[in-house]
């Protein structure tokens, strides 16, 4: 014969406990952080660059933003231009605030030279800086390739 015995109070309360704090972390505190949906267009100033194995947009949280959560968000470029931004999976967006914009564009995985001045793959000297403060489907940006933006003297 099995006899059990009731629970003590003690274990109950510990059960509790962590089934409420199990709840808690499925749930969230409610309070999400703010994000946004980011749309835009590349404009390639050589066609080629369309072509390219690997097309990306990756926007870098600036070191004066004002983002509660710094974290940066990155997309594929379609060759037509477009692109998506996605902070952790493709839809849920990017966290409001200041971002460098950097690119990665190369002929493919396997030969990852940058067909993209160097300027444009680093945050610190991309010309391009934005603030995200709400959905965003109006960003155009425009790249050319290595070699375009130096100019040749011939004597």
């Amino acid at each position: 014969m099995i006899v059990r015995h009731p629970p003590h109070r003690a274990h109950m309360a510990q059960l509790f406990l962590i089934v409420l704090a199990g709840l808690g972390a499925v749930v969230g505190c409610g309070k999400s952080q703010p994000m946004a949906q980011v749309r835009g267009k590349i404009n390639f100033k050589d066609s080629a660059l369309r072509s390219a194995g690997i097309r990306m947009v990756r926007f870098e949280p600036t070191s004066d933003t004002n983002a509660t959560l710094r974290k940066g968000a990155s997309g594929m470029i379609d060759e037509n231009g477009s692109f998506e931004l996605y902070t952790r999976r493709p839809g849920d967006g990017v966290h409001l605030g200041k971002y460098a914009v950097t690119f990665a564009v190369y002929r493919g995985a396997m030969d990852q030279r940058p067909l993209i001045p160097a300027k444009y793959i680093s945050a610190a000297t991309t010309p391009y800086k934005v603030v995200v403060d709400d959905d965003r489907d109006d960003l155009s940006f425009e790249i050319e390739p290595v070699g375009a933006s130096t100019s040749q003297r011939r004597n």
